[in-house]
């Protein structure tokens, strides 16, 4: 897989790694320097903490499970703190259940990384968030120096209306003396005219930068309406990316061989989350070509019968494809509830263990070698 495109300059590389498990951190170290980024590494909550206050990473991969204080913890301390609030926390950790990663995300985290771990998932990961990073600094720095135009812009607005102010002060004077010096009455007047010309020319000057700060105010508007719409479109992007993301990690699709894939079912199965069983098989035996899919049980927590239902609607629908779907895992409870089914169960194909399905699938698709060969 070709690497991601990447707009993070060398300045704005450093990770910080904290995982209490000295291989996993080993693991992971190696792979992100390799891809080009500097890494640091901790071991526990507190050097966490003080290596983000003094090094302030782009981005902070964070093991929930740590001795004395966890990663969840580890993160409210940092998003507490405003040296360390703006970066950006990924969990890694092996808990799927979506309250830890509801609460994860409502301290502050960005996104999450479960164990064990994919190099291309991390990679892609991790480029997502420093490029997001990156991004929000340039907004920043934009932000700041629109600012400063603005003060600016204040300041000299300021200064012409004390010069006008004073010019009209001048005039209020030179009144005045006509007023006391009757007998230079023309004298007087010639100045009063001369006077009037100038006021005429500081208000054609002041109309002027007027004119001109009303045009540069409808360009930073005009600047900060189109900000604020790419700001919207990049939130969507991130969204669809999570909800995809989520998605495809309810039901996983792993191709064992170029012939045999497997889809462990892990958790608690509804109505929803079959449909999206049914969809990622048909798409995966049509883009891979498998003709066995192993639909591993093991982990399913509870199977009422409208589920039962849905697991012979996708078997049936992968027969259509020219595939063969393969049950394994079943225990007694998930026994009884495909028997209380409509299901016809003698056009299924079952097995006690994943190890079982396996070895079925490879005797169907030509024994061994093609494991070899796909490797």
């Amino acid at each position: 897989m070709a690497p991601l495109p990447t707009m993070v300059d060398t300045e704005e590389r450093l990770i910080l790694i904290v995982d209490d498990n000295p291989v996993g951190l080993d693991v992971l170290s190696n792979l992100l320097a390799g891809a080009g980024f500097e890494v640091a590494a901790a071991i526990d909550g507190p050097t966490a903490i003080e290596l983000a206050q003094r090094d302030a990473p782009a981005l902070i991969l964070l093991d929930v499970r740590l001795p004395g204080i966890d990663g969840f913890e580890v993160c409210r301390r940092l998003k507490a703190d405003p040296a360390t609030a703006r970066i950006a926390v990924i969990f890694m950790t092996a808990l799927v259940d979506v309250e830890s990663r509801i609460h994860g995300l409502s301290l502050g985290a960005v996104d999450f990384i479960t164990k064990p771990f994919h190099d291309e998932e991390i990679l892609a990961r991790v480029r997502t968030q420093m490029e997001l990073h990156l991004l929000t600094k340039h907004l920043v720095e934009e932000n700041a120096v629109r600012a400063a135009a603005e003060s600016a812009l204040a300041s000299a607005t300021r200064e012409l209306e004390r010069r006008v102010n004073e010019r009209t002060a001048d005039l209020g004077r030179a009144l005045g003396e006509i007023e006391r010096a009757k007998g230079q009455l023309s004298e007087l007047n010639e100045e009063l005219r001369k006077s009037n010309q100038a006021l005429v020319r500081e208000a054609e000057h002041r109309e002027e930068a007027l004119r001109e700060l009303t045009e540069r105010l409808s360009l930073e508007l005009a600047e900060r309406e189109r900000a604020d719409q790419q700001r919207a479109l990049l939130r969507e992007e991130i969204i669809a990316v999570q909800r995809a993301t989520l998605v495809e990690m309810s039901t996983p699709l792993i191709p064992i061989t170029d012939r045999i894939m497997v889809m462990p079912i892990i958790g608690a199965m509804n109505e929803e989350r079959a449909e999206q069983l049914l969809e990622t098989a048909l798409r995966g035996v049509h883009a891979h070509g498998a003709n066995v899919v192993i639909i591993d049980v093991t982990g399913l927590k509870a199977m009422d019968a409208k589920v039962a239902d849905s697991l012979m609607k996708t078997s049936s629908a992968l027969r259509l494809l020219g595939a063969h779907a393969v049950i394994t895992g079943i225990r007694p409870a998930l026994a009884r509830t495909l028997l209380a089914s409509s299901a016809d169960l003698a056009s299924i194909v079952t097995r006690g263990t994943l190890e079982g399905g396996i070895a079925y699938a490879l005797e169907r698709s030509g024994g061994a070698e093609s494991l070899l060969r796909s490797r």
